[in-house]
């Protein structure tokens, strides 16, 4: 409890400072990075919790920002009810198709995650209320060009907030133990009465629903979207790499995760240009191999921390 409440404290500290201490670009920065932990908290409930590695989550963010592009381009609707519109839209979306496909598991659960990304993306280029690939244009947001960096940071932190008290509450529940029973042994769930097929479609409709809402403040922000780059696989890859380097089945770990990886990924880019891809694969390789645990299981071990910590993790794992 201790733990968590500074873990929020600090969230919430940091998150207000940063705007406030920052330019333009930080600002941008610090929102793409406050967007990547909100997506790799809400890959982390079905998951990390769940235990059900989707590799399709993206399919959220892109029915989240068409949803915000449709309801506020076409509807006439404002900014905030559209999100709202969106993240249910999505989450609906999640919840609905979670009967027949979770029912699938492990590589047979990832490879049709896949295919609905892909299926969902294809349905959107050939419908004539998304606009198919000429992509849509959104209002512009009617305030100055500082105000409009505060704003989506604030939105996307907002969210992000919302999502970890969420699911802090859930994981004290009924609903949340029930999620971690079903990763830890489903059939076991089953037999003492747990409806493991409703708890997994909460779980994706819970996934989708925050998922969505990140691309609503995203498509927003862009002005302008396209099937591509909403619907774009290597954004799930990335949402899991976060999720599982900053400590996969955790409340904080994700968002350690994404800050880490972004920070790593820019600092990379600008000053290894041509082979910044090469070392950051090696730190994502290595930070695996030593601690596949993540970022929050070095932080939060009762033990000492030394070379003995990172021997018997490569002894556990079999490296």
């Amino acid at each position: 409890m201790k733990g968590t409440l500074i873990g929020f404290a600090l969230i919430i500290i940091i998150g207000v400072l940063v705007p406030f201490t920052a330019g333009n670009f930080a600002i941008r920065l610090a929102t793409d990075i406050v967007i990547f932990a909100i997506l790799a908290s809400s890959w982390n409930i079905i998951g990390g919790y769940t235990g059900y590695a989707s590799f399709g989550n993206i399919v959220f963010f892109g029915v989240g920002a068409y949803a915000t592009a449709v309801l506020m381009s076409k509807a006439g609707l404002g900014f905030y009810p559209a999100l709202i519109l969106s993240g249910l839209i999505a989450g609906l979306y999640g919840f609905a198709i979670g009967f027949p496909i979770l029912r699938l598991k492990g590589h047979y659960f990832a490879i049709a995650t896949l295919g609905l990304a892909e299926a969902t993306k294809a349905l959107v280029q050939n419908l004539g209320l998304t606009e198919g690939n000429s992509g849509m244009y959104l209002p512009m947001p009617e305030m100055g060009i500082d105000a409009s960096y505060m704003f989506f940071y604030f939105n996307a932190l907002g969210i992000l907030l919302i999502l970890l008290v969420i699911m802090y509450f859930i994981l004290n529940t009924k609903l949340g133990y029930g999620f971690v029973a079903i990763r830890e042994d489903e059939d076991a769930a089953d037999s003492i009465g747990i409806n493991t097929t409703i708890f997994k479609s909460i779980s994706f409709g819970l996934s989708g629903l925050f998922t969505g809402m990140a691309g609503s403040v995203y498509a927003y922000q862009q002005g302008f979207i396209k099937p591509e780059p909403v619907f774009i696989v290597t954004k799930t890859v990335k949402m899991i790499v976060m999720a599982v380097f900053g400590g996969v089945g955790s409340l904080f770990g994700p968002v350690i995760g994404a800050v880490s990886i972004e920070l790593i990924a820019n600092y990379l880019s600008e000053h290894f240009l041509v082979i910044h891809t090469i070392f950051f694969g090696t730190i994502i390789i290595l930070a695996v191999i030593f601690a596949p645990k993540g970022i929050m299981d070095i932080i939060t071990a009762r033990k000492k921390i030394g070379l003995s910590y990172f021997l018997e993790n490569i002894r556990k794992n079999r490296v």
